[in-house]
């Protein structure tokens, strides 16, 4: 059942969107805490893990074998491997959960407040540990509901604490008699309706301006991005997107639009600066690689044309694509697979926003924007977020859509418009709230649209991930005196 349970709560996050099934399938796993012994607790919060990411994660054997062209043994190894790691962090909360429920036998106590507070802090380490890769977090699942109005508070990881004490509630409800369960169905419906008042406040003002905005989607395989054949049809495409973007004050291109490094397409780089000037646009953000002039490492970076001249390069690097933490020797293997192999240099911590008119421009390459924490120095001097991504590695699998349900929460956490610009994936611009406006995927198009820059600080631009984490521990230090307390009398 346990496996069954990782399978539901797959269908909770995107594309499939069924999003109470997250709270159901926790709350099931909340239940073996409680009725089975801790040995077969951590079995099946592993096999909830382990069937999680198999199936939520197999779009990893398309960009392995079937774009990158590596043996079908090694795809699925890896997504194997990647799979137990993680569902080793589900089998440490099942664990402690259950240990807790031991020592301090209350049901209400464990449902509501140790299993969600040790499910999130599990969470939240997961999201930063040798890099972090916070893919299925439980509030991910709750874009698209009321519970996704507590991100302004406190992130991502808010939604998954309020998440957990639903699932803990809808456990008490399934387990309690009578009173019980009529006391727990009323303290999930006052959850779900102060979810609902919270929606009505909004943290950020906007300045009164309005600007329109041009995202250009490639529409490019993979496959075809790097042939010579197809490299004057990718500039040529993308050059003449800024004639049919006449007049837009801002055009976005997706991750290395380009397909090359800076310096060998010099003469590109200064037409583009002519068309962008012709057409009274008033800045042009797109995807290139640069190379460091001393070193001669390659960079991925975001380059800005027009009002501003900043470059942005890419700081969080994808683990294994972008870089490889690996011996001599297994990159020598890697190479002679015909497999990527060669590290790409990070861009420093602290690096200048491009600035259009007055507007400040929080740039994020593919996949930085599902760390949230790592773009709140950006803020509150940041009126708008910029993503780019090549989702292309994927294929029309479910990838571009998980991802996509993470970069919304990027836009609800801070309050600000999102432009995401991709090469095949969901391009969109989604609002403060979170709603959408997106391009067809997978099929060349330009999305336009107006955008309202944004100013203020939400309560999780000013204080980050610490206000949830620290919250977290107070419960389970007030938990254990508690039962300390009760235990003397």
């Amino acid at each position: 059942m346990s496996s069954f349970a990782g399978a539901l709560f797959l269908l909770a996050f995107a594309p499939f969107g069924v999003s109470i099934l997250a709270a159901v399938s926790i709350g099931y796993l909340f239940i073996l805490c409680l009725t089975q012994p801790p040995k077969i607790v951590i079995q099946c919060f592993f096999c909830f893990g382990l069937i999680l990411f198999v199936l939520g994660l197999y779009w990893l054997y398309i960009s392995i074998h079937t774009v990158s062209g590596g043996p079908i043994w090694l795809a699925i190894l890896l997504i194997v491997i990647l799979s137990v790691f993680m569902a080793l962090y589900y089998a440490l909360a099942g664990y402690l959960i259950s240990i807790s429920y031991t020592k301090f036998q209350s049901q209400s106590l464990t449902l509501l407040i140790i299993a969600p507070s040790i499910w999130v802090l599990i969470e939240w380490f997961r999201g930063w540990f040798l890099s972090g890769f916070p893919w299925f977090s439980v509030g991910y699942s709750q874009t698209n509901t009321y519970l996704s109005n507590w991100a302004p508070i406190g992130g991502i990881y808010m939604v998954s604490w309020i998440c957990g004490i639903c699932a803990g509630l809808l456990a008490l409800i399934y387990l309690g008699k009578g009173q019980h369960s009529y006391k727990a169905a009323a303290a999930l419906i006052t959850i779900i309706t102060v979810s609902l008042l919270l929606g009505m406040f909004s943290w950020t003002q906007s300045t009164g301006e309005k600007f329109t905005v041009s995202l250009v989607q490639g529409g490019i395989q993979q496959e075809r991005k790097w042939l010579p054949g197809e490299f004057s049809k990718t500039l040529d495409l993308y050059k003449s997107s800024l004639i049919t973007s006449n007049k837009s004050d801002l055009v976005v291109w997706p991750e290395v639009a380009i397909p090359s490094i800076a310096s060998n397409v010099e003469s590109y780089l200064d037409d583009l600066k002519k068309v962008v000037k012709e057409n009274q646009i008033q800045m042009l953000l797109f995807g290139i690689l640069t190379s460091d002039k001393t070193s001669g490492e390659i960079r991925n970076s975001m380059m800005a044309i027009g009002s501003s001249d900043v470059v942005y390069h890419k700081r969080h690097l994808l683990p294994f694509g972008e870089y490889f933490p690996v011996p001599d020797l297994i990159r020598s293997w890697l190479q002679s697979m015909g497999l990527p192999n060669r590290d790409i240099q990070r861009g420093n911590t602290i690096q200048d926003m491009p600035q259009l008119s007055n507007i400040l421009i929080a740039p994020s390459i593919c996949y930085e924007d599902i760390f949230g924490s790592e773009l709140l120095g950006y803020f509150p001097e940041a009126n708008l977020l910029v993503n780019i991504t090549n989702n292309a590695w994927f294929g029309k699998s479910f990838a571009s859509e998980q991802h996509f349900q993470m970069s919304i929460m990027r836009a609800i956490e801070s309050g600000r418009y999102l432009l995401r610009a991709t090469n095949t994936g969901v391009t969109a611009i989604v609002e403060p709230d979170g709603t959408v406006e997106r391009a067809q995927s997978f099929k060349y198009s330009i999305l336009s649209g107006t955008i309202e820059p944004m100013i203020g600080n939400t309560p999780y631009t000013k204080y980050g991930n610490s206000l949830i984490v620290i919250l977290l521990i107070l419960n389970l230090f007030f938990s254990y005196l508690w039962v300390k307390k009760q235990i003397k009398i």
